[in-house]
């Protein structure tokens, strides 16, 4: 097939599985009044962790998700492939694809997904007295590994599962690129749609680290949140006393889908994806540029791909981590991409309200950005209570902002130097 650059791309469903809950309107509507997602972790034997705080899917809600999916519950039960799937069939039912009898030839997958779980008992189980590893009794006894762990789900697990459930015979692939994974997962299936691989992309990512491993890999790191306070209040970016990232878990997922296939069906229309950027810092593993050059890059590139101008852009939806590092790099890009415009807009972080999912957390982000610009309304950055001198920019703090909302923007920012940046804009449709 020949490339067709020109191809719009549009949103046509959404899903979500997060600390504020299991489906669009709720978590949404939590969103808009500024409600935590963020409590005291419940991990079993967590009382001593040095890290309280997490943004956890609630029991209820997982126990709601293991009964949707129970074969694959029964089978794996690894929780970022279960939100995976959940959000993906939210997604597919919002769009009116689910039960539709569309050939999926051209569907396909494109989901970041983070590192698997190492389970500790899965190391201590076959270590010897003199602790060493036991390679034969590990053979031997293989069938015993946890069915969490990642020796039984490679990355490609949660969108191969959705592939089969769902016979997505077109377009797969995974990303796993740390922080950045989700909205470059998004990029990855608006360029297939935009140059003609494929007509309908679920796109997004799905992630879980709340167990010890994934939680010390960020203390002894000196990124994570580990203050005694009120957990509901810990995760706050760009406030003069943040202390870390708090993280959280779950997925978001998006139908993009070519225009005049959404159209030809009656397809209801979110927006339309109209840009995208990636860069590389190429500086540090664990820290961003200080002077934000490769979160400045991909914004740049993505508002070129757009052929928007900084004064078009209404709205961020930052990634704003509640780090010391990340949340001032990411105020100096700003600044340095839209000049005197960077006053005028609205800036939120939707880490403040359900924690910070990793590779996955451009996916319920790029949602929240969506629906901001359809409905032109604004999440506060919640526990904005000491503005920080270097972060000086309009990040809603506190309560929830109606705003004419032209287009928006989506930054997710990973470890190694990931940046990716993805605008959405009002969709209008052309007469034809």
């Amino acid at each position: 097939m020949r490339h067709a650059p020109n191809r719009k791309v549009v949103v046509t469903g959404l899903g979500l599985a997060t600390s504020l809950g299991l489906d669009l309107d709720t978590c949404w509507e939590k969103a808009l009044a500024g409600v935590s997602g963020v409590k005291r972790i419940s991990y079993p034997g967590a009382e001593r962790s040095p890290v309280q705080a997490v943004g956890e899917v609630g029991a209820e809600d997982w126990q709601r998700i293991r009964a949707a999916f129970r074969e694959y519950a029964e089978c794996e039960g690894e929780r970022r492939t279960l939100f995976a799937l959940w959000s993906a069939e939210a997604a597919l039912k919002d769009s009116g694809v689910l039960d539709s009898d569309l050939s999926r030839k051209r569907f396909g997958v494109s989901l970041a997904a983070g590192l698997g779980i190492n389970r500790l008992e899965d190391i201590q189980r076959w270590m010897r007295g003199d602790r060493t590893f036991d390679y034969a009794a590990f053979g031997r006894d293989y069938a015993g590994v946890h069915a969490e762990s990642i020796m039984r789900n490679n990355s490609n697990r949660p969108p191969a599962v959705i592939a089969d459930r769902h016979a997505l015979a077109g377009y797969n692939c995974t990303i796993t690129t740390a922080c950045a994974s989700a909205t470059q997962a998004i990029g990855a299936g608006f360029r297939a749609i935009q140059r003609g691989d494929a007509d309908l992309i679920l796109a997004g990512g799905a992630d879980s680290m709340i167990n010890p491993v994934g939680l010390i890999f960020f203390v002894l790191l000196g990124a994570a949140a580990v203050a005694p306070d009120d957990p509901a209040t810990l995760c706050r970016p760009f406030d003069r006393k943040r202390s870390g990232l708090v993280m959280g878990e779950g997925a978001g997922i998006a139908v993009l889908e070519e225009e005049s296939h959404a159209l030809r069906r009656g397809a209801r229309i979110y927006a339309e994806v109209a840009g995208y950027g990636s860069s590389m810092d190429a500086y540090q593993v664990t820290a961003p540029h200080p002077r934000g050059i490769g979160a400045e890059a991909s914004m740049s590139r993505a508002l070129r791909d757009s052929g928007m101008g900084p004064g078009d852009i209404d709205y961020i939806n930052a990634h704003g981590t509640s780090t010391k590092l990340n949340d001032a790099a990411e105020t100096a890009a700003i600044k340095n991409i839209f000049g005197e415009h960077a006053k005028a807009l609205a800036i939120s972080s939707s880490k403040s309200l359900v924690g910070h999912l990793l590779a996955a957390s451009g996916g319920p982000e790029f949602v929240f950005t969506v629906m901001s610009t359809r409905h032109d309304l604004v999440h506060p950055t919640i526990n904005l209570e000491n503005p920080d001198p270097k972060c000086d920019l309009d990040y809603v703090p506190k309560h929830k902002r109606e705003k004419r909302i032209r287009a928006a923007l989506s930054n997710s920012f990973g470890f190694g130097g990931q940046n990716a940046s993805i605008i959405v804009r009002k969709y209008m449709q052309e007469e034809r």
